[in-house]
């Protein structure tokens, strides 16, 4: 997984997949273009995908404003369940708010968050397709998220090694349809062109915590 080459030398709470540049972009860049997705999670919602850590609010600051993304567990949710509230802000004052649904996944020490949306509703996401973003955290707060790099996934795809849609033409899309396990085991042969569209956040707390 990427990491932010100006925070190596703090404690890690993980070590990262790999390493790769900072890239300074907001949300929006990060969730702009096309973006990988799949018919099935990495793992089905359990508790061992459960990490605490994720949980509360973190910032940033992109080109237009700052960016405030809150990850809570939904009360009754399924094991390692979340939803994703993401606030930007625009240099006009303006904003947005996207909410998304999941649930985390561990694939040995790789953390994972399986996500849909943006929705209105988390109740009525059955049957949509999730995107994947890997998550790491250090000791000292900073938590660096990465999603898939299309062109990886399509070439993985073209070649056979992981099941997905093709269109007409037979080019590959950018839509697995792996089984979990399947998925799981192209994720742990990543040699570390997997994973781009890089942001970085700092752990926001409340006054007095």
């Amino acid at each position: 997984m990427a990491v932010n080459p100006d925070l190596d030398t703090a404690p890690r709470r993980r070590s990262p997949w790999h390493a790769a540049r900072w890239l300074g972009i907001g949300l929006a860049l990060l969730l702009a273009g096309c973006l990988v997705d799949s018919k099935n999670p990495i793992a089905p919602p359990g508790p061992d995908g459960i990490d605490p850590e994720i949980l509360g609010t973190w910032g940033a600051t992109g080109d237009d404003g700052p960016i405030f993304v809150h990850v809570f567990q939904p009360k009754d949710g399924v094991p390692g369940g979340v939803e994703v509230i993401a606030v930007g802000f625009e240099k006009d004052k303006s904003g947005s708010v996207d909410r998304y649904c999941g649930h985390l996944s561990r694939v040995q020490k790789h953390h994972f968050i399986n996500l849909v949306g943006p929705v209105e509703d988390c109740a009525k996401i059955a049957g949509q397709p999730y995107f994947f973003v890997a998550y790491d955290i250090s000791l000292d707060g900073v938590l660096t998220v990465n999603l898939m790099r299309e062109e990886t996934v399509k070439k993985a795809i073209e070649s056979g090694k992981l099941a997905g849609e093709k269109d007409a033409t037979g080019a590959a899309t950018a839509h697995i349809t792996a089984e979990s396990d399947a998925i799981r085991a192209f994720l742990l042969g990543d040699t570390g062109d997997l994973w781009d569209r890089t942001l970085t956040l700092r752990r926001v707390k409340a006054p007095g915590q």
